[in-house]
């Protein structure tokens, strides 16, 4: 598909979502504050290189800094899949995809992380593995995260790209609604669902 998937930052301090991205956030345990300042540096870089479609050596550098300079698996986890962001915006997808396994073995349950993990799966052609990640991805979503319906229809209109992808018509469109339904403010749903045609099934004898 054409589409392009929305891919989410792991940032330092509390819970964020923009329209297009949808940030989220861990928190950063360490009093380390030169450590803090490189994962927020990561943090900001991701978001910049997403928001302006361009990232640096300098920024993967930040990322890289980071991760080693943390002080927790936490921190390190959330500065690896800040880099995996930058990675998949460069089409890196073979970079992007290890350091989001690196960042997935020291924290499994970073909602984000595995959302982006499908994302790479999606453009590495493995609609499939993409989809299984974004269902698990919908069991991890903060319940305390704000605008979590937001949140949801993201995750809900990532999972409808894969199975697009996969010839599950039937399940891509209730994928769409559902992101429709979530956050009915947000035209792509309802732009992705008008290419559906709903025709009623005779019943059989």
């Amino acid at each position: 598909m054409s589409l392009k998937s929305y891919f989410l930052i792991t940032i330092g301090a509390g819970m964020m979502f923009a329209a297009t991205p949808c940030l989220a956030s861990l928190t950063w345990p360490t009093d380390d504050p030169v450590g803090r300042r490189a994962s927020e540096h990561c943090a900001d870089a991701a978001a910049a290189a997403q928001a302006n479609n361009n990232v640096t050596d300098a920024d993967v550098a930040k990322c890289t800094t980071a991760a080693t300079l943390a002080g927790f698996d936490s921190d390190r986890a959330a500065a690896l899949s800040n880099r995996s962001v930058l990675n998949f915006e460069r089409a890196d997808y073979n970079a992007a995809m290890a350091d989001n396994t690196a960042a997935l073995k020291l924290d499994g349950r970073i909602a984000e992380a595995v959302v982006n993990r499908g994302s790479i799966y999606l453009e590495m052609h493995r609609p499939g593995d993409a989809a299984a990640s974004f269902t698990r991805a919908l069991t991890l979503v903060p319940t305390r995260a704000e605008n979590i319906n937001f949140y949801q229809a993201k995750i809900h209109f990532d999972r409808a790209m894969a199975r697009e992808d996969m010839g599950d018509l039937h399940g891509a469109y209730a994928d769409y609604a559902m992101a429709s339904q979530l956050a009915p403010q947000w035209d792509e749903p309802k732009q992705q669902m008008v290419r559906f045609s709903i025709a009623s099934r005779k019943p059989t004898s």
